[in-house]
């Protein structure tokens, strides 16, 4: 990483000369190459005041002493003044949006997509697999990723799908595999180990938002078990991302959550696994047969893109560029 050090020449008293040695302010990128996170943790991480961050105009910039800072434990009340909460927007002329649920492998296939040789850039807004579905009904995003698990029918995706989607041409592509469960502080002291264990007394549970998988997953539990929320302490605290849930573990703010098991490893927490589920792409049929989609579908289809997405722990590419599921009138259409 470049990140040359400057130096400042200041003459006290009209005699001395001493010299400061003042790093230049960091990008995200190099912020999380420094971290050894992701750029979308970083993000995370800045949004909820772990690390200060200030703007040139569109632009992050990161303190290099305040990064250390954190590194060291000492981070989030001592602040410099001008300093505020941001995240940078990645958009892009030339780019994709996807906006759907969060998951590590989204982050990669971005990551991917922005070093390629090719000048397409991939937005991803997290705002929740059924955000994502109607976003792409009202063609407010191009690509969305959904884990909405059917209880009733025993099946992932295809029945919210073909609600929302109903007189739409469109296609369902696996991503990844990936094994969610509860995300509790190292030692597990608590001894969270079940489903039951949601409403045990004196623990502290953080929550995902409205509309994610997650959250859904979570509610079908406990109108299943006739549990009322007001049992679970926490249930009303919302994060949007598994790194949120995670980060609320890390401090000490929540006692447990539902999570991927990276996002637990990565923080350092211990991880208990509940269930494993499929998370999909899902296109309309229009977009499929754009050039944009082509070059997505390639990095998804590539042994090197498999291969980062395996070296993460709870994830499983068996299925992952396999068609799903399409319509019968956008099979018509390709063939």
């Amino acid at each position: 990483m470049s990140n040359p050090v400057k130096r400042e020449h200041l003459l006290i008293s009209g005699r001395s000369r001493i010299t400061i040695t003042k790093r230049p302010p960091l990008t995200p990128e190099e912020a999380a190459q420094i971290l050894k996170i992701s750029r979308y943790t970083l993000y995370e991480l800045i949004k909820r005041g772990e690390i200060p961050s200030w703007r040139v105009g569109r632009k992050i910039r990161i303190d290099y002493d305040s990064l250390m800072h954190y590194l060291q434990g000492d981070s989030g009340e001592k602040r410099p003044r001008g300093y505020s909460d941001a995240q940078e927007d990645v958009s892009s002329d030339n780019g994709f949006c996807f906006m759907g649920s969060h998951d590590l492998s989204v982050e990669l296939l971005a990551e991917f997509l922005n070093h390629s040789s090719s000048s397409l850039s991939l937005k991803t807004v997290f705002k929740g697999s059924m955000q994502g579905l109607v976003a792409l009904y009202h063609r407010e995003a191009q690509v969305t990723g959904i884990h909405l698990w059917d209880e009733k029918l025993q099946e992932y995706n295809l029945p919210f799908v073909e609600h929302i989607l109903l007189a739409e041409a469109y296609k369902v592509v696996n991503l990844v595999q990936r094994t969610q469960g509860w995300i509790v502080a190292a030692g597990n002291k608590h001894n969270i180990n079940s489903w039951e264990d949601i409403t045990k007394k004196g623990c502290r549970f953080v929550n995902r938002q409205r509309g994610s998988g997650t959250r859904l997953r979570i509610d079908q539990y406990l109108l299943e078990n006739n549990i009322p929320v007001r049992q679970i302490q926490g249930y009303e605290i919302e994060e949007q991302t598994h790194w949120g849930v995670a980060l609320k573990v890390a401090n000490g703010e929540a006692d447990f959550g539902i999570g991927i098991q990276f996002a637990a490893q990565r923080m350092g927490l211990d991880f208990v696994p509940l269930f494993k589920e499929r998370f999909d792409l899902v296109i309309l049929q229009e977009t499929a047969e754009k050039p944009e989609w082509q070059q997505i579908q390639a990095v998804v289809n590539s042994i090197a893109f498999k291969r980062a997405v395996e070296q993460h722990s709870g994830y499983d590419t068996s299925l992952t560029g396999k068609i799903v599921y399409e319509t019968p009138h956008s099979a018509k259409a390709r063939s």
